[in-house]
């Protein structure tokens, strides 16, 4: 996976992008994050289910992954080649829609958003010569699609350790009010600033990788009570505990900037 943080003259929106690609080790679990993430498929078939159980959904141009508070299965076919980019929640419901902020839903075919202009991107990044020009292109056609005018307001999830993960801090942080920061979590994110911060912290909490040896330590580290209300916060949004997860991860060769996936069990 090659994986680069935004341009500077995206990061009001724009976390970062990314290109992956080869063949998948077969079924897989997508775990929760704290951001949207619109996809391009330059190849493969892509199979979606709500869990392991159910029926999939078919995906095979691109998508929109809307907020996600749960688990997702999934399954490749064939070679897989794609490119994304991951925003910033408030950046996905100005562009987007209400589709983008709806919390365990499906992920929504780019052609049913963007209409033409979705197989018209994904046919200019096909002509492209290398996965660095497509990043460029990606980077240039989100440049054309954003915003300004929010431009900051939202921390990166790596700032946040300073906060203790507290939303009282975060909106110290921010100069607001705790009401006022409700307020703005309400109607520029679509979720409360309390779940925003829980689902940073898991996501700064997969790329820290700790060993199941440290969890302890860990737990500190990331201004959680004791090791205990750490694996129940993991177990909810993994659906497993942190040493199954860290198991799970060391079965295959994952990539270690997808910490979000880890094989179907």
């Amino acid at each position: 996976m090659l994986l680069q943080p935004a341009p500077i003259r995206l990061r009001c929106g724009v976390i970062s992008l990314w290109t992956l690609r080869g063949h998948p080790p077969g079924a897989y679990v997508g775990l929760p994050k704290p951001y949207v993430e619109l996809i391009i498929s330059l190849s493969g078939v892509h199979l979606w289910r709500a869990d392991a159980s159910s029926l999939p959904l078919t995906y095979r141009d691109g998508w929109l992954t809307p907020l996600q508070v749960k688990p997702r299965w999934a399954e490749t076919l064939g070679e897989l080649h794609l490119i994304g980019a991951r925003l910033h929640l408030f950046t996905a419901a100005r562009l987007f829609g209400a589709a983008a902020m709806r919390a365990g839903g499906f992920p929504i075919p780019l052609d049913a958003i963007l209409g033409s202009a979705a197989n018209e991107l994904r046919e200019r990044l096909l002509h492209m010569y290398s996965d660095g020009d497509r990043m460029k292109l990606l980077a240039h056609w989100l440049e054309t699609q954003l915003d300004h005018s929010d431009a900051g307001w939202l921390p990166q999830s790596s700032e946040l350790s300073s906060t203790g993960w507290r939303t009282d801090a975060l909106a110290e942080m921010l100069q607001l009010s705790p009401r006022a920061l409700r307020k703005r979590f309400a109607s520029k994110v679509g979720l409360s600033p309390k779940l925003w911060l829980q689902l940073s912290r898991f996501d700064e909490f997969l790329r820290a990788e700790p060993a199941p040896g440290s969890l302890a330590d860990a737990a500190a580290a990331f201004g959680f009570a004791d090791q205990a209300h750490m694996t129940r916060e993991f177990t909810r949004f993994a659906g497993v505990p942190p040493a199954r997860y860290a198991t799970a991860r060391a079965s295959v060769s994952a990539p270690k900037a997808a910490p979000h996936f880890v094989p179907a069990s």
